[in-house]
């Protein structure tokens, strides 16, 4: 224990334990109330001065993680059920997130830093991104949506373009089977495909039909995306329905429109995280985050860990969603 915190802790005993001994000189003259006494003053003794210790414990744990190194999907420890029994009392009263969006940004930067090269951060993120749901998964989250190449990344260099389509499809051939054994739907919303490779094409379809059955969570993967986009999309399609005669314009609403979006049948996201310290949304789910609780991290994608998920669920917690009421 630091030597401040102990220090404050002994005196506080002290002031309370000279307290309680006065008293019990006095009421041991009076039998049962001495007693009564004295059992008032344990308890008063227990709640001013081992309930503080206590919670600081429960919360220093829930602070740190407690599984480390994961290297694949499904191959993680459920850091809460190595907790102790109050502390997964205590995390147990968190409300937990059903979905969560993530704007993964800094993989440039922090490939340029560690080695030079701004590509090979592209891979050390895709790893980060394997981890990361995993780390949902073991929290209780249901879905993860995230932002993975948007549609005005394709005016980058075309080496670097490259370069992401062929990682790109290496991380879907590489998942499947892991995503198989922890029942991961893997679906990849594309809100303009013309520019995609006929082989990034055909591994999406690969990927997206290997997995439609699973049901315990579900990863989006966002490619070639823009919200503008996908809002365009979805009212082109609503406004041919009603040239068609199959929907009528008394029946456009809030809902029509949601069901027309690429994330149909799922929940608008709880929470949107971006990391690398901007603090921008960037054409991102800009429908479905209308009342998402936005989350800046100022590390890069690659930098996150375990206790980043962790910290976002508390404070989560923390923050009151009155959803404009």
């Amino acid at each position: 224990m630091d030597d401040n915190v102990s220090g404050v802790v002994w005196a506080l005993r002290e002031t309370i334990g000279r307290k309680t001994l006065s008293q019990l000189d006095v009421d041991a003259r009076d039998g049962l109330v001495g007693w009564t006494h004295s059992f008032y003053n344990g308890f008063e003794i227990w709640w001013l001065a081992g309930m503080p210790i206590m919670l600081v414990f429960v919360l220093t744990l829930l602070s740190f993680s407690l599984a480390s190194g994961v290297s694949g999907l499904g191959k993680s420890v459920n850091w809460r059920s190595v907790l102790p029994k109050p502390a997964q009392r205590v995390y147990a009263w968190l409300s937990i997130p059903r979905h969560i969006a993530v704007i993964m940004d800094g993989n440039r930067r922090y490939g340029k830093t560690k080695y030079g090269a701004g590509v090979r951060g592209h891979s050390d993120g895709s790893k980060t991104l394997v981890n990361f749901t995993d780390w949902c998964i073991d929290a209780g989250i249901e879905a993860l949506t995230v932002f993975a190449f948007s549609t005005e990344n394709w005016n980058r260099e075309q080496a670097e373009v490259d370069a992401l389509m062929s990682l790109f499809n290496q991380f879907m051939h590489e998942i499947v089977p892991e995503a198989l054994k922890r029942d991961v739907r893997i679906r990849v919303l594309v809100s303009d495909g013309r520019r995609l490779p006929a082989y990034i094409v055909e591994a999406i379809e690969q990927i997206e039909s290997q997995t439609a059955h699973c049901s315990a969570f579900c990863l989006n993967l966002c490619v070639s995306y823009g919200a503008r986009d996908e809002i365009v999309r979805a009212c082109k399609k609503i406004a041919t329905e009603v040239v068609s005669g199959e929907t009528k314009i008394d029946d456009i609403d809030e809902e029509l429109l949601s069901r027309h979006m690429l994330t149909a049948g799922l929940p608008d996201p709880d929470i949107l995280i971006r990391t690398s310290g901007e603090l921008r949304i960037s054409n991102f789910l800009l429908f479905q985050i209308a009342y998402s609780e936005l989350m800046f991290l100022d590390k890069l994608w690659p930098e996150v860990t375990q206790d980043d998920v962790q910290r976002v669920i508390v404070e989560f917690n923390r923050r009151k969603r009155r959803f404009g009421k």
